[in-house]
């Protein structure tokens, strides 16, 4: 088996295939051909997804975002948890499965090109060491998120020259940041971890009181604590996430500002715009105009 799983879609889950001409364009483009996207996706909460592949013809990247799983190269086994990294070159034969009773939650990024050895050597992929323990990364889920982006662009050649490089910066941050020391920890809780939810929250909305008990602390002290590390409130810092993410959505699609705002958790589109002018200093009509001069 080779490419994507046929693992049964829900209807929150994405699963995106690069169409054959993109291919041909992106591995015939000097801006691309070293590296570019066949598929990505993902599966959350992914109750019997198991893959096993007796061949493997392109390169795949999987993040483990939540829950748990396992993953077999060679005759070995190794547990994937919340945080993980599995790097599987093209050629390595593997298979995965979600625990039985944490299922896991997917992003995952089938690509190809004519450096793809190159960026495994930076990584520092070694076949004994399949899983990489990099931890709670919101740059990472933000990075994923951009790349599903290009499943809203028509198609367009441009946009996925753009999503091919992106996949290039990720890669290069994986060989910055992998094998990850340690998880960040300060102030008495990860902020990696608070981050990280809050981009996995970026389309639904979040209190400070939910924000807390993911870290096992009052209200109180998590919103004292979370300032005084990041200079921010927890709740203006998720706004900002949010507004960051408004900003691409605008800069590479046409779906209005009313679907934009639907999509990041906000029914009153007069409120969204309310918001976005206080933190960007436009509104989002304006913002999308400024792109054209």
């Amino acid at each position: 088996m080779t490419g994507p799983s046929d693992w049964p879609l829900p209807p929150e889950g994405v699963r995106f295939f690069v169409p054959t001409f993109l291919r041909d364009h992106l591995a015939g483009n000097p801006l691309t051909r070293e590296l570019y996207p066949h598929a990505m996706g993902y599966y959350p909460r992914a109750a019997g997804h198991a893959v096993r592949r007796d061949s493997h013809v392109d390169h795949l990247v999987l993040y483990c975002c939540d829950g748990a799983g396992t993953l077999s190269v060679d005759g070995h086994e190794w547990p994937v948890a919340a945080g993980d990294v599995m790097l599987l070159p093209r050629d390595v034969l593997h298979a995965y499965a979600a625990s039985g009773d944490d299922p896991w939650t997917l992003y995952w990024v089938h690509f190809d090109g004519t450096r793809t050895g190159d960026f495994w050597a930076a990584i520092g992929f070694e076949r004994e060491r399949p899983v990489a323990r990099l931890g709670r990364s919101p740059k990472l889920l933000a990075d994923f998120e951009t790349l599903l982006g290009v499943r809203r662009s028509g198609y367009s050649p441009p946009v996925f020259v753009h999503a091919a490089n992106h996949l290039r910066a990720m890669l290069s941050y994986l060989a910055v940041v992998s094998p990850r020391s340690a998880t960040r920890q300060a102030g008495g809780f990860d902020l990696d971890h608070v981050d990280a939810l809050m981009q996995a929250n970026l389309h639904h909305h979040l209190d400070l009181d939910t924000l807390a008990a993911s870290v096992n602390l009052s209200r109180y002290t998590f919103a004292r604590q979370y300032k005084r590390l990041t200079g921010m409130p927890p709740i203006q810092n998720f706004i900002h996430m949010k507004m960051e993410r408004a900003c691409y959505l605008l800069d590479i699609s046409t779906r209005s500002v009313q679907q934009i705002a639907f999509e990041l958790g906000y029914e009153d589109a007069y409120y969204f715009s309310r918001l976005f002018r206080k933190v960007v200093g436009v509104s989002p009509t304006r913002y999308r105009a400024m792109r054209y001069g």
